[in-house]
């Protein structure tokens, strides 16, 4: 039976969360709810993609998209369900089709959006639900669905500088690694029988390497083997809620991630709250929203304590800032904020300049790890050409 992980609540704001494993989510539902708990998020452990699943997922940028196109079609007055269906013959992803088929025939059957887009949780985030149910009860879908859009597009933004960033470090390491195998497999054993051949005397740094090189041409299969293996086992492990919180754990640890992990978090913290408090919702609600918008677990874990202690009135800056996490800069404008009355545009202005902040500190971390990539590869290319090249010298001092 598969194993879900998961998050629920009682009508007193208590949250339980933990794994079980249960046929299928409507199981666990139904034993949280003898509990007297409701589920609020529940993620699949374990559960491995499919190839076609990986091309045809949805993505924050289609539901940027989705938001953006919807917004436009219902400022033009053409009514929800029709709406629905306008986008769901234009969308090309297969998936996504077949959701928007479904919910379009729930609509007809006549369920708001927010429900029938509810049932598909692990394609709608729970953030676009909530929102989407705001505009339902004011009537301001339309608005509701542009600030969405404004929402994903930088969503989407940070996650592509992010992305960016990385892609030249992992070019450079691939070609580390096949440097690294074509030095010793094919050309320090041949360079070394040449000049075992002279009667040269290796070096012990030729030895060494030679011994690699012989151990790793005899063991190839093996190696890709195990290599294979311990890719899918991380793979694997990296869907376990304990590995994902000790994985933001470290990110707020190292050096040289905690500030770019700090500012995507405080980004995201002042553009979601903002949304939250201009849309209408209480501050309270707004609250206990974002400890799940926050894409690091640790935080998250931290932020609920602000829940409790904004419930007995305390206000957002005290319990914010002994979160720990979030700059001087934040607090002070929430304590504008709160002061003036004005939080919702205070945070909404102050998300613009973190915003900056994020692809500043993401540019910084580029330029740190760009340099240190290249002295490691060649560090370790100059190891092998030094054991490639010594004895020669020595061999072309001898004859001299």
């Amino acid at each position: 039976m598969p194993t879900y992980a998961y998050k629920a609540k009682n009508l007193n704001g208590e949250e339980l969360s933990g794994t079980y494993e249960v046929t299928d989510v409507d199981m666990l539902t139904a034993m949280l709810q003898e509990q007297g708990y409701f589920l609020v998020d529940v993620q699949q452990e374990g559960k491995a993609l499919a190839v076609e699943d990986i091309f045809q997922r949805v993505t924050i940028k289609d539901i940027a998209l989705f938001c953006r196109q919807y917004a436009v079609i219902l400022s033009a007055g053409i009514t929800i369900v029709d709406g629905i269906a306008i986008l769901r013959d234009q969308i090309e992803k297969k998936k996504f089709k077949e959701v928007l088929e479904d919910v379009h025939e729930e609509l007809q059957r006549g369920r708001v959006l927010s429900a029938a887009l509810s049932d598909h949780k692990d394609i709608f985030p729970e953030f676009m639900l909530n929102m989407i149910q705001v505009g339902e009860a004011s009537g301001t879908l339309d608005v509701i669905m542009n600030q969405l859009a404004d929402f994903y597009e930088k969503e989407n933004k940070i996650r592509r500088k992010i992305r960016t960033a990385l892609t030249y470090p992992l070019i450079l390491l691939f070609l580390i690694v096949g440097v690294v195998i074509l030095l010793l497999v094919k050309v320090l054993p041949t360079f070394s029988g040449i000049l075992q051949s002279m009667g040269g005397e290796l070096p012990l740094i030729t030895k060494v390497l030679l011994g690699i090189s012989n151990f790793v041409s005899s063991h190839l299969l093996m190696l890709t083997m195990i290599t294979v293996f311990l890719i899918a086992i991380l793979s694997y492990l990296a869907q376990k809620s304990e590995v994902k919180y000790w994985l933001d754990s470290l990110k707020l640890k190292l050096p040289l991630l905690r500030k770019p992990t700090v500012k995507v978090i405080t980004s995201r913290f002042a553009r979601s709250m903002g949304i939250l408090l201009r849309s209408g919702i209480p501050v309270i609600t707004a609250i206990e929203i974002m400890s799940n918008l926050l894409g690091n677990r640790v935080a998250e874990h931290k932020f609920m304590a602000c829940c409790e202690e904004v419930r007995e009135g305390k206000g957002i800056a005290g319990p914010v800032k002994r979160v720990g996490l979030f700059p001087p800069l934040l607090i002070h404008m929430i304590a504008v904020g709160e002061t003036t009355g004005e939080l919702d545009e205070m945070l909404t202005r102050t998300a613009g300049f973190f915003d900056e902040e994020v692809e500043e500190a993401i540019d910084k971390l580029t330029a740190a790890i760009e340099p240190a990539m290249i002295i490691i590869m060649a560090v370790v290319v100059g190891s092998i050409v030094a054991a490639i090249m010594l004895p020669m010298v020595s061999i072309m001092n001898a004859v001299r």
